[in-house]
């Protein structure tokens, strides 16, 4: 129970840091603050059920529970208050939430894993899955604002596929790296981890889910961005928000069963 609520716990609280972090790429002066709400209403849903799987394990009133609880404020305090245009108010807000959000996500990896201390490849797989996640779940969010907003310019989901490629890119070059680093686990007759063919099924499902298939369809969301056909690109991208859901978890039970960077 403790290691699926760890799971669950990283799951959850990446996809909330990550979707918070990300509203900055389409100004809320061209949304309208209808879509600062939906998405906030998304990220301290998230976050909420992360807290829950978090004092589950660990008792309250660790550093982790308290950015919980700030994270949690300051997401719900935006979405109240925040008008079409950004305020200074909504920028410090946006900023404590994120510090906040990164200091929980930091502070899980660092005791989980390091007893407190720094491992950078650690860090930059904790984090690189939480930017991945949270681009993609927030694109899907905007192309499907773009049916209340439909003069949006697309310019934000141009941005939002190119950091898409770039956090795909770094965790790939870590996959790759993490395959030539355990490699014993793919070899013929390993009893590693769950053993030779239960191995290979597990590295099938996270390369063709969680890259090959992602890359290929944010290509024809792209060119349907560029053409302009909203709709059909945000269809893409609920498939694409599946996917990452099942490659990054199949990549976190790897991670926290056997310390490996898929």
């Amino acid at each position: 129970m403790p290691f699926i609520l760890s799971i669950a716990e990283f799951f959850l609280l990446s996809m909330a840091f990550g979707i918070s972090l990300f509203t900055l790429i389409a100004k809320s002066e061209l949304t309208g603050g209808g879509f600062l709400r939906l998405v906030h209403n998304v990220s301290v849903s998230s976050l909420l059920l992360g807290f829950v799987c978090h004092i589950y394990r660990v008792p309250f009133g660790d550093t982790a529970s308290w950015m919980y609880l700030l994270a949690s404020l300051c997401l719900v305090l935006s979405s109240i208050f925040h008008r079409d245009k950004k305020t200074a108010t909504m920028w410090a807000l946006y900023i404590i939430q994120n510090l906040a959000l990164a200091a929980a996500l930091y502070t899980y990896q660092s005791h989980q894993f390091t007893e407190g201390g720094f491992n950078l490849m650690n860090v930059t797989f904790f984090f690189s899955s939480a930017l991945f996640l949270g681009v993609i779940t927030y694109s899907m969010l905007l192309g499907h604002w773009y049916l209340v907003v439909p003069k949006l310019s697309e310019k934000p989901l141009k941005v939002a596929l190119f950091v898409t490629w770039f956090v795909m890119c770094l965790k790939l070059l870590m996959t790759l790296g993490a395959l030539f680093k355990d490699a014993g686990f793919f070899l013929e007759g390993s009893r590693l981890g769950a053993g030779y063919m239960f191995n290979w099924i597990i590295l099938t499902m996270r390369m063709v889910w969680g890259y090959l298939i992602i890359g290929i369809m944010s290509y024809f969301t792209w060119r349907l961005v560029k053409m302009r056909s909203i709709q059909s690109a945000t269809g893409v991208l609920y498939v694409m928000t599946f996917f990452v859901f099942v490659g990054e978890l199949i990549s976190t039970y790897l991670f926290h069963k056997y310390g490996m960077y898929l």
